[in-house]
Parts: C-alpha cells; structure tokens; sequence
C-alpha cells in the first residue's frame, strides 16, 4: 500500500474537496427511493462512510479511504463518487482501476462542478499515456472476456481494454464452446488487436463420435465417406462377378453334361 503524508493545510484542501464533490449529490443519488425513511437512513449512512473516507485520504490512507467511498456507493450510489473512487485509486497506483473511475464520472456526472470535470479529464489523460489498450473482436456474441483473470465485459466489446504495459492473458468463453487464451503484449500508448474464434465443442457421446469416425472413415469433423454399397462402381463390379460366375457355371455345367454322356455311352457300348 502506497502511504503519502500531508501537510495539516494541504490535507485540509483535500479533504475539504471531497466533501463538497461527495455529500451534495447525496440527497439525489437514488432516483426514486422505496420509502422516505429508509432513504433518509441510507442518506446518513453513506454521509458517515465519506466522512471517514475523506479522513482517510487527508492523512494519506488511500486504501482506507476507498473502501469507504465504495461502501459509500454501494449504500448511495451517487455517480459523482467515482470521482474520490478515481483519485483513490491514482494514489495507490491502480492506473486502470483510476482510467475507469475517471471515465464513469465523466459520463455519467455531467452536472458535476466544471473544475471537478476538468480535473477528471487532466488526470484521465495524464494516466493514459502510461497504458496501453487491447481490442478483442470474436464473431461470437456473449462470450465472456478477461484479461489477466478480471472480468472486462462481453463480446461484443464496445471500448478497448485499458492496460499496463507488459505481457497479459487475454481468455474468452462461452458456453458450449472450447475457451481461448491469447498471450499479448502491450506497450504505453499502443493498442494490440486480436481476433478470437470460438471453436464449438461436441456434446455428443463418446460412442455416437467414434461411430461417425468409422463410417465417415476418419475423425469427427472429417469429410465422410459413402459405404461401399452405396457407391456406383462397387453394383457395376458385383454385376461382372455375377456374370461372369453365371457364364464360368453354364460352361462348366455342359463339360460336366458331356463327359456323363461319354461315359454313359462308353459303358453303353461296353
């Protein structure tokens, strides 16, 4: 965990922006609550957790301090906190994790102060050309992507994959299909593009396979073959045989005909 230490002053002025960024979203956060009085609670709960956060992260305790935002959001999930969620994550330097953060606030918290904005936008930037990106294309809609075991979306990727220099795991799955893991290397300021297909698994039985290779005369997947006796030349063969058995019979039945008679006449004129 990276610790910075502050001025009394210096921390007062962070903590103080905080504040202001944080808890005057508060009270229109949730858009239509279920009951008045739970909201009201929720209200005051998420008020104690940015107060702590805002503590947290005047004294330098950024981890701290983002686990309170969070908590904050999942209890009011007012979208100016990703702006705090953002910073806490630059100080602990979680360069994504920030990038995201960043770019959430500036979508969705339009009606944010203008210098809240543009801060957003400088320390977006700043922290993009540090990273790289990946795009992943794969013709299969749904399947599930990851890049080094974080979950990142689904295909179709709308945005590309903010990373940190080096080598990353890039795994696709789907249900149904074999998954795929590409190896990639990023460089800051690049992008890599990959292409994944998706290759379908066979679901069926192990006999029903081995069968199909048999009769197809090779491996599942293998162009098949037509048995024997459903081919043309294999009848056109079978007739020549039969012919030519039929005609080697009737000569052989008349030389057996004719020697009977020789010997019959034989022992006739004996």
């Amino acid at each position: 965990m990276t610790v910075r230490t502050a001025t009394p002053k210096g921390a007062w002025k962070v903590a103080l922006s905080i504040v202001v960024v944080c808890a005057a979203p508060a009270t229109r956060a949730v858009a239509a609550p279920a009951q008045p009085s739970q909201a009201a609670g929720d209200k005051a709960r998420a008020q104690v957790l940015l107060s702590e956060g805002t503590a947290a992260y005047g004294r330098g305790d950024y981890a701290a301090a983002l686990d309170k935002f969070t908590a904050a959001y999942r209890i009011f999930p007012s979208p100016k906190l990703w702006f705090n969620i953002g910073q806490a994550n630059r100080d602990l330097g979680r360069p994504v994790d920030a990038v995201a953060a960043f770019d959430r606030f500036l979508r969705e918290a339009g009606d944010a102060p203008p210098e809240t904005l543009s801060e957003a936008r400088r320390s977006a930037a700043e922290l993009k050309t540090k990273l790289g990106q990946i795009q992943v294309a794969c013709p299969t809609d749904g399947a599930d992507v990851t890049v080094d075991g974080k979950p990142v979306g689904s295909t179709p990727l709308g945005e590309m994959v903010w990373t940190t220099p080096g080598r990353h795991q890039v795994a696709v799955q789907h249900a149904g299909f074999s998954p795929t893991i590409e190896d990639v290397a990023v460089a800051a300021g690049k992008t890599v593009a990959i292409q994944v297909d998706l290759r379908p698994i066979d679901l069926r039985p192990a006999n029903a396979r081995a069968d199909a290779a048999l009769v197809g005369g090779g491996a599942p997947g293998a162009p098949r073959k037509r048995p024997l006796y459903r081919r043309p030349w294999f009848w056109v063969a079978a007739g020549a045989v039969v012919a030519a058995g039929a005609a080697t019979a009737v000569v052989i039945s008349r030389n057996a005909s004719s020697g009977l008679e020789t010997t019959l006449g034989t022992k006739q004129a004996f």
